[in-house]
């Protein structure tokens, strides 16, 4: 009775780890959602007022922040891959080590290309229907 009890606070723990890696890599993916919305804006403003002599302050202030934005949009996805790649897990196989990590890397980079894409997605609906 004892060693049931231990495996299922050890079955319950598992899952709540599993379970915040998953929140940190929708909050990661949320984020940078809206950073590339920030990164789109800026980089539009910077082209808009490159030409103009009058706003090369705001020209080169504007490259800046699309430069900041466009990193953390990276930072975020490979942040997000690296903890969904480490939450998933497939059933045992045939493969080898590496072989296994494969799919996992591919499942976690498509999710979380969709995933971003569809907060990005929200939030300009979002953005617009605040105007």
């Amino acid at each position: 009775m004892v060693q049931l009890t231990r495996t299922a606070n050890a079955a319950t723990v598992l899952s709540a780890s599993h379970m915040v890696r998953v929140l940190i890599a929708i909050a990661a993916m949320a984020l940078a959602a809206n950073s590339f919305l920030k990164y789109l804006w800026w980089t539009a403003c910077y082209s808009a007022w490159s030409g103009i002599p009058k706003m090369t302050s705001q020209s080169k202030a504007a490259g800046a922040r699309a430069s900041f934005n466009g990193w953390s949009v990276l930072v975020l996805e490979v942040l997000s891959i690296a903890v969904l790649f480490t939450t998933l897990r497939f059933r045992s196989s045939d493969t080898s080590g590496f072989a296994k990590k494969i799919p996992r890397l591919i499942l976690s980079f498509v999710i979380t290309v969709a995933a971003t894409s569809a907060f990005a997605l929200a939030l300009s609906w979002i953005k617009q229907g605040m105007e």
